[in-house]
């Protein structure tokens, strides 16, 4: 025959599970799983897999591999593109800079070269 369990341990079983209860309490695990039944019990047309709502209501649905990686691959095309974009944007930088360089040039030859003061300028010699 069995022995019934001392009461030393059911207290420290009593113990564990209020330590525990506690801890779901504290965390809003207890919330949230109320609310989710309570929603589930007042649903008009309950759905025939409870645990795939529960999962969806709580926001731990389980995410489509194929859409997953379809997200996956246009985030790394994107990526690219926008490589695509820094880069184009740099050399066109770097020619704005070269035409500004060209174009300060151009002003300095296109202005008239300084005429010497009138006094100093020797006027025609008399003889």
């Amino acid at each position: 025959m069995e022995r019934p369990p001392s009461n030393v341990a059911l207290k420290t079983m009593d113990s564990e599970r209020e330590k525990f209860r506690t801890y779901v309490e504290k965390s809003g695990v207890m919330s949230a799983l109320t609310d989710v039944l309570v929603r589930l019990y007042e649903e008009p047309n309950r759905p025939t897999d409870a645990l795939t709502y529960i999962k969806e209501t709580l926001g731990s649905a389980e995410i489509d591999a194929h859409r997953l990686q379809s997200l996956q691959n246009k985030v790394k095309e994107q990526q690219s593109q926008i490589e695509s974009h820094v880069a184009t944007i740099q050399a066109k930088e770097t020619e704005i800079a070269s035409l500004k360089a060209r174009l300060a040039q151009f002003e300095k030859e296109q202005q008239p070269e300084k005429a010497p003061p009138e006094g100093n300028a020797e006027g025609p010699k008399s003889a």
